[in-house]
């Protein structure tokens, strides 16, 4: 019996929704449905392998789908069943319980004829892309060829957008720091005997100078390798993360919600630039680009996009829109007002982040952090 959990199980029902409806809503600049605003579907090109290709053509005319494996022929179905099989897998998704779950072998014995093999829930992700469209858009006249879009969905957990790693882990230096305190510090856990980050930087601040003095090396590029990154978006961007996390954590700002959390950046300054008003969410919105488009915290960084859509976002009712990256100022402007900070646990995974640490006879601290959207 297949099971999945509800991201992995949005994959093919991203596919027959399409397919059923013929059309691929836009997102408004608050993330809903815009009823005006629309593509029309030609074809989706889904890799159930890298080598593997499933076409599924939609004939608007007959609204008929048409399946082809290696540009041949394997079956063609009214676009009304695929409809039918997207309404009823979208319940049972919202219905699914357990971090994975089968669905009704009617859904199944669908999948099998349209040629979602049971094996592959989650086609193979081409360049971030996790689904390929031809598209009309009715809006410029034109016709898009292969857009590539990643799919998230709403249905389980948000979605994340730049993932923690060590590597982003910003480096404090604790002046005044002693080996008596740090056993001190580090003895401090909550209820659920998770390190009490919040409780220890309160104490750090009581007897401690913290300072940032830069990101750990990446392994693997032999270099600090999410500062390097933040260069090519921008060079400010070194400083602007950790004072983020400096408010949260030792200041105890509780704002989590980026366009609140630049914000108070904007009152602080830490950069010292003139009009920040308008510089700090410049770049903010575009860093969560650049995450988008592919850069991560680990591994070096040439600034060329990964993707030529955006994303397709599985709305909690079961709507399928489009977040489109062409149009790119609206684009930053929804990741901007949707995207929000989170506080990974703090494992060695995450860089032993929350944790006094002696180096040289000096102490140093780290903080972490990732980006979720909304």
């Amino acid at each position: 019996m297949v099971r999945g959990n509800k991201g992995e199980w949005s994959e093919p029902y991203v596919v027959i929704r399409l397919l059923g409806e013929g059309k691929l809503y836009l997102a408004d600049a608050d993330g809903n449905k815009n009823e005006n605003e629309w593509m029309q579907i030609l074809d989706v090109l889904r890799y159930e392998t890298c080598k593997h290709l499933v076409k599924y053509h939609y004939d608007a005319k007959e609204t008929e789908v048409t399946v082809y494996i290696e540009n041949k022929i394997v079956v063609k179905i009214l676009a009304d069943e695929f409809l039918k099989y997207a309404d009823m897998l979208r319940g049972e998704i919202i219905s699914g319980t357990g971090p994975s779950f089968s669905v009704s072998d009617e859904i199944m014995d669908f999948f099998k004829r349209v040629k979602i093999d049971k094996n592959h829930l989650k086609a193979e992700s081409i360049e971030k892309s996790d689904i390929f469209l031809n598209l009309v858009d009715p809006r410029a006249g034109i016709t898009r060829k292969k857009i590539g879009f990643s799919i998230k969905s709403k249905f389980g957990h948000n979605p994340t957008l730049f993932n923690t790693a060590k590597a982003c882990a910003p480096i404090f230096r604790l002046e005044g720091m002693t080996d008596e305190l740090m056993d001190e510090v580090n003895s401090l856990f909550d209820a659920k005997g998770h390190a009490a980050v919040r409780d220890r930087c309160a104490l750090i601040l009581q007897h401690c100078k913290v300072s940032f003095v830069g990101y750990p090396v990446a392994k693997k590029a032999g270099c600090e390798a999410f500062a390097e990154n933040l260069e090519l978006v921008n060079s400010e961007l070194k400083i602007v993360i950790p004072h983020m996390l400096y408010n949260y954590f030792f200041l105890g700002f509780s704002e989590v919600d980026l366009n609140k959390v630049v914000e108070r950046v904007i009152q602080d300054n830490p950069a010292g630039l003139k009009r920040p008003e308008i510089k700090y969410p410049y770049m903010v919105k575009n860093f969560l680009y650049a995450a988008y488009c592919g850069m991560t915290a680990s591994t070096l960084w040439d600034g060329k996009s990964n993707v030529n859509g955006g994303f397709i976002t599985v709305c909690n009712n079961g709507d399928v829109l489009a977040h489109y990256a062409l149009e790119s100022d609206a684009f930053k402007t929804y990741l901007y007002n949707n995207c929000y900070l989170e506080f990974p646990s703090t494992s060695p995974n995450h860089g032993n982040y929350g944790v006094v640490y002696k180096e040289f006879s000096r102490y140093y601290f780290r903080l972490n952090f990732q980006i979720r959207y909304k």
